[in-house]
């Protein structure tokens, strides 16, 4: 628990809203894009005398390339939203300000959805912004005032598979009690508490933690919530967002889309950040990107240049789904170090696309075609104008 735990430091703030609040000056300076850009990045060890290692080393070595992290436009944009969702969530909570203490407030907190395609890293992306900020920040005084108080400056949790309310309950109680080394889950997580009772008590603790950013993963699992589950428990979240003021981030596949057209539109509206959507890459210099970050690791005995053809031919076979671009290119490697080729061409690209991506397959032609009505059979790559 410790190294999640770190003690208030004040920062001078340039944004008037922001200033005499020890919950926004507690947090890490706002950075300018290039510095963003850097703290996300992440690139493992690689050694080109590496190549000359016997075949079995040289196939694990390739592990590495799931590792890599490469920011992207969209990254960017993420992370600035995050940045301003969590602080203008804190602007009316502020512990020292008289609305706030009377709960006569107005809540400043905003709301978002992260929407995409299955394999663009949208987990992944939404952790890294968050590595950013320090879990948990611990308060003893401010200035010449005491304050004795935890704030949790976020939490992420995922949607139970069968879109279950007391399920999500019971993961915040269990979450938070990892946090703090609290008692939440055996308090409120017993059998005895109607599902009201749990949201009431999860809002207080929310409220309690001075928690300032929520996010739902796999938000698309309401969809099989029964007895219009996914409506109540959508309800709730616009409750913590109005009522308050704790900002809520909700992210899924496309196929959650159905069911957020309802009550969490009205609280994510109230942001002004708009939705955000991670669609697959275009062949561009996104993933141009993508290719020169993942193209330097390279095991293989003979080396191989990245040429136009073969970064076309990972787009085409891979449709700028980064999750299939990056196995496509560690599945050639394998396959060129396995069979004693020890070379990477376009044609082994479409091989190991044909023999090893056959489960997706008939995705990344509907997506090739262009074909809608084919591309609407697969609802986790289907996405409609929100």
């Amino acid at each position: 628990m410790q190294d999640l735990i770190h003690n208030a430091e004040y920062k001078k703030q340039i944004i008037a809203e922001y200033k005499g609040n020890p919950f926004i000056e507690a947090l890490p300076e706002i950075i300018p894009a290039n510095q963003v850009v850097s703290k996300l990045a992440s690139f493992p060890p690689y050694d080109k005398n590496e190549r000359q290692l016997d075949s079995q080393y040289r196939i694990h070595l390739i592990g590495r390339l799931y590792d890599i992290f490469q920011p992207l436009m969209i990254h960017l944009d993420l992370e600035s939203r995050i940045s301003r969702v969590i602080r203008q969530g804190y602007i009316s909570r502020n512990i020292f300000d008289k609305a706030f203490v009377s709960n006569q407030y107005r809540s400043t907190a905003g709301s978002f959805t992260l929407l995409g395609v299955s394999g663009m890293g949208k987990t992944s992306a939404v952790n890294k912004v968050l590595s950013l900020y320090p879990q948990v920040i611990v308060h003893s005084k401010y200035k010449d005032k005491e304050l004795s108080r935890f704030q949790v400056v976020f939490l992420r949790l995922e949607c139970p598979y069968d879109g279950s309310i007391k399920g999500l309950c019971l993961s915040f109680f269990n979450k938070v009690d990892e946090l703090l080394d609290t008692d939440y889950y055996s308090r409120f997580g017993s059998g005895k508490l109607s599902i009201d009772n749990m949201l009431v008590a999860m809002s207080n603790i929310a409220k309690n933690i001075s928690l300032g950013l929520l996010v739902i993963d796999e938000i698309q699992n309401l969809n099989k919530s029964k007895s219009g589950g996914s409506e109540r428990m959508l309800n709730f979240f616009v409750t913590l967002v109005n009522t308050i003021g704790l900002p809520v981030i909700l992210i899924g596949t496309p196929e959650a889309m159905g069911v957020l057209q309802g009550k969490f539109r009205q609280a994510r509206r109230g942001s002004g950040l708009g939705d955000m959507v991670f669609e697959r890459l275009d062949n561009d210099i996104n993933f141009d990107l993508l290719i020169n970050a993942i193209w330097g690791y390279q095991w293989t005995k003979r080396p191989t240049a990245l040429t136009d053809e073969l970064k076309d031919t990972l787009y085409d076979q891979s449709q700028g789904i980064i999750d299939i671009a990056v196995k496509l290119y560690a599945l050639a490697q394998t396959t060129a170090i396995s069979s004693g080729k020890e070379e990477i061409t376009s044609a082994l690209i479409k091989q190991v696309a044909d023999e090893s991506l056959k489960l997706v397959k008939p995705m990344l032609n509907a997506l090739r075609t262009g074909n809608v009505r084919e591309i609407a059979k697969y609802s986790d790559i289907y996405i409609l104008a929100i």
